[in-house]
């Protein structure tokens, strides 16, 4: 599921992104966006965010959520260097995380164009691809 901390509420997916995703094989036909709310948040066993700002925006408005809320990248390089985590789980407590950077960021592509909507749509893939065939 998918939902925004500043979602343009029944806003379709940028024209690029959907030309991208298209590309690619993905449907953006009948997305709609909608707002990551407290039921929401609350229903997911583990919440993935693209930004270190998508998970500051989480941690401020439910702290309790913050064992299972993780930035997209870091948790993908977490998950495949230590031995008992779990694919699509939140990683263990006692694992030690250097101080993240705009590195660990996948940046929004709405409206930067083609590139920027292909260079997005690359780093998802690969973290899904790295998560999905994890052990």
């Amino acid at each position: 599921m998918s939902a925004g901390t500043h979602a343009m509420r029944g806003w379709g997916v940028d024209d690029e992104m959907a030309a991208e995703l298209d590309r690619r094989g993905g449907i953006a036909i009948g997305f709609a966006a909608q707002q990551l709310t407290a039921a929401l948040a609350r229903s997911a066993s583990l919440i993935l965010c693209a930004t270190r700002e998508h998970r500051a925006y989480i941690a401020e408005e439910w702290p309790d959520l913050l064992s299972r809320t993780f930035v997209m990248k870091p948790y993908v390089r977490d998950l495949e260097s230590t031995q008992d985590a779990i694919a699509w789980e939140p990683l263990p407590s006692t694992l030690f995380r250097p101080a993240l950077t705009r590195h660990d960021d996948i940046g929004d592509p709405y409206r930067l164009g083609r590139s920027e909507a292909a260079r997005a749509a690359d780093e998802i893939d690969d973290v899904l691809t790295r998560i999905i065939t994890a052990r």
